[in-house]
């Protein structure tokens, strides 16, 4: 009943349901290992507050530490498990700290250093791992959102599949068209391929699109103008982060770079320990 209401498989939803889906969402799973011992152990533990309020906190903390730990793979995969079990080993044991506290001294211990986080932030994070990409551009986004402009990028349609899908804006293909040879690379199809390879899976030339197979290897001009039913689904579909690129006139290597350094930056002040 515990594990059904960890993975939300269950139709009383709680007030920690869309927690525990993020913490799905950035494939947090080995942890419900410690969520597992703390619902089961809830009424032995001594909380601050309610055990709703921390859980949720503390379901927050593992997900900003899977986010970290997927992109740097600090600590490695086969480490988790017995970082879990120390944890609630830990717990069992803690001397005048919170149990929010326990757990987080500890993953802030094992975890990548923020030099190390940034530096893969600005890496190739498409390729290092897409689940966390998207999860890292979702919440960018989701935190400049309102009520009265939200959208829902993890919506799925009548085949499960995501309605909102990471774009490259410089296409990832191995053909590049020569519209994109040309505004990249002055025509040099080598220096586009080097750029491609160097690049087009930074956080600076990715973005989320509910259209991503109409815009796919379109120019840049077609891919901020498109308009379908007479709403624009290329990128002035209004998206927080679309805003720096609806502005250019062309794009480029040197505008992909400085919205890495400005995305990547971001990212690290949103999953900070």
């Amino acid at each position: 009943k515990v594990y059904a209401e960890l993975i939300n498989n269950t139709d009383e939803k709680s007030s920690y349901a869309s927690n525990l889906l993020d913490l799905s969402r950035i494939q947090g799973a080995p942890s419900y290992l410690l969520l597992l011992y703390l619902f089961l152990k809830k009424g032995n533990l001594s909380w601050e507050v309610s055990f709703e309020e921390e859980i949720k906190k503390i379901i927050d903390l593992l997900t900003l530490f899977f986010v970290r730990r997927n992109l740097t793979d600090i600590p490695n995969t086969r480490s988790l498990t017995t970082l879990f079990m120390s944890i609630i080993d830990d717990i069992k044991n803690r001397k005048n700290l919170r149990i929010y506290d326990v757990i987080r001294n500890k993953l802030v211990e094992i975890s990548a250093s923020d030099e190390d986080f940034l530096n893969k932030l600005q890496d190739s994070i498409y390729d290092i791992n897409k689940d966390a990409a998207r999860y890292i551009l979702c919440s960018l986004e989701t935190r400049h959102q309102t009520k009265e402009i939200y959208t829902d990028l993890w919506q799925r349609d009548e085949h499960n599949n995501y309605v909102w899908t990471i774009e490259h804006i410089f296409p990832e293909g191995e053909n590049i068209p020569k519209t994109w040879v040309d505004m990249i690379a002055d025509g040099d199809i080598n220096k586009a391929s080097e750029y491609r390879d160097l690049y087009v899976h930074t956080i600076g030339n990715l973005t989320v699109s509910g259209y991503n197979s109409s815009l796919s290897n379109k120019s840049f001009e077609d891919k901020k103008n498109r308009q379908k039913d007479g709403k624009y689904v290329g990128y002035k579909n209004g998206l927080y982060l679309n805003e720096d690129v609806v502005t250019q006139d062309k794009w480029t290597i040197e505008l992909i770079k400085q919205r890495t350094e400005k995305l990547s930056k971001e990212a690290l002040g949103l999953f900070k320990f």
